[in-house]
């Protein structure tokens, strides 16, 4: 029971450590390499120090990440269901019409295969760490399950705002709090239904869209 009360204590440091992290190493990637390098290796460091192998600790390997895909009986009327799975994919139609259809005559094919690429990597883990972890260990905390969680991977994308040269379209107020009302959004229909699995696909559509308008901005202009 104490070593499990610790864990869970360690979670928040470590994921506040995760935001801090980023955002100094980003201050200091674009003094060293290009924006297209910084972007990368700034999303290498994301998700392969800390969100995967924190996602593999955190849920206890193979068998909890497998538990945060499943379906849950849960006492929601399928109705009310239906009404998440359908809140789930706003932000799909969102970017879909203020990102993507404007840019698509223009976006060369290639730029479409990287940012599918990205969004699959991307949308898997951010959904796995940000939702599939939190409400895992904090089912019945709203405050720590979903509230404070949001917070943090809205902060989280101040490390791509501040990467050198880079440019978003919408600047801070559309990257940040675009992000902040996604995780809102994704972070209740996971709290409520116990599982990552409608979301992430949300989450991939979402950024595949989002994406193929960033990589052409910024490189391939």
């Amino acid at each position: 029971m104490e070593h499990s009360k610790i864990k869970k204590n360690i979670l928040f440091f470590i994921a506040t450590l995760l935001v801090t992290v980023m955002i100094i190493f980003s201050l200091l990637i674009g003094n060293v390499v290009n924006k297209t390098f910084s972007y990368i290796l700034t999303s290498l460091v994301y998700w392969c120090v800390f969100c995967i192998p924190l996602s593999f600790y955190f849920l206890g390997g193979r068998k909890g990440i497998k538990n945060v895909y499943a379906k849950h009986s849960l006492p929601i009327l399928t109705i009310n269901k239906r009404i998440l799975i359908i809140l789930a994919f706003i932000p799909c139609v969102g970017t879909l019409f203020a990102v993507f259809i404007p840019k698509i005559t223009v976006i060369p094919i290639q730029v479409f295969g990287i940012a599918f690429l990205y969004a699959l990597i991307n949308g898997t883990v951010e959904e796995l760490f940000w939702r599939g972890v939190f409400v895992s260990t904090f089912p019945n905390n709203i405050l720590r399950g979903y509230i404070l969680p949001t917070l943090l991977f809205g902060l989280w994308h101040i490390a791509l705002y501040i990467l050198k040269d880079m440019k978003y379209q919408g600047g801070f107020a559309r990257l940040i709090g675009g992000a902040v009302f996604m995780g809102f959004l994704w972070g209740f229909i996971v709290y409520k239904t116990k599982s990552i699995k409608v979301v992430t696909i949300a989450h991939i559509i979402t950024n595949f869209f989002a994406f193929s308008g960033m990589i052409y901005d910024n490189w391939f202009i």
